[in-house]
C-alpha cells in the first residue's frame, strides 16, 4: 500500500513529472506575450477589412451614380450628384474629396464614367494612407 502512496506523490510510472520548478509562472509571461501580438493581429485585420469595406461600398456608389448618369434624359454631372448622394449616406464627410463625371468612348461605344478620389479610413497611427480612387462606367443610352 506504501508503495502505491509514494507512486502517486512522486514521479508516475514511466512518465515525466508534470511540471518543472524553473517553469512555475511561465504561464503567466506567456500570456502576455501572446496577448500582445495577437491583439495587434486582430486589429491589423479590423483596419484591412474596413479598409475593404469602405472601397467595395464606394465602388458601388459610383457605379450607380454611373448607370444613373448614363441614362438618355440626364448628363453625366447628374451621375456624379448621385454618387456624391450615395457616398454622403455610408461614408463619413472628412473622407470625400472629389466626385467627377465624363462621357468617354471605350470600344467605340459612348461610356459614362464616375470616378470618386476619396481617402482611406485609418485607426490609429498605423495602416494604410493617402488617397482611394474608385471608378465606375456605365454604357450612355441613347446610342
Amino acid at each position: 500500500m506504501t508503495g502505491s502512496f509514494r507512486t502517486l506523490q512522486g514521479r508516475r510510472r514511466g512518465r515525466a513529472p508534470l511540471s518543472h520548478s524553473w517553469e512555475r509562472g511561465a504561464a503567466v509571461s506567456e500570456f502576455a506575450m501572446l496577448a500582445g501580438l495577437v491583439s495587434v493581429l486582430v486589429l491589423a485585420a479590423l483596419q484591412l477589412s474596413f479598409a475593404l469595406h469602405v472601397r467595395n461600398t464606394a465602388t458601388a456608389h459610383v457605379i450607380e451614380g454611373a448607370r444613373h448618369g448614363a441614362r438618355a434624359d440626364l448628363a453625366p454631372e447628374d451621375g456624379a450628384r448621385r454618387a456624391r448622394e450615395l457616398l454622403g449616406t455610408s461614408v463619413s464627410e472628412d473622407r470625400q474629396a472629389a466626385v467627377t463625371a465624363e462621357r468617354v468612348t471605350v470600344a467605340g461605344m459612348e461610356v459614362v464614367r464616375v470616378t470618386a478620389m476619396l481617402t482611406l479610413p485609418v485607426f490609429g497611427p498605423f495602416g494604410p494612407g493617402g488617397a482611394l480612387t474608385v471608378t465606375g462606367q456605365a454604357y450612355a443610352e441613347g446610342q
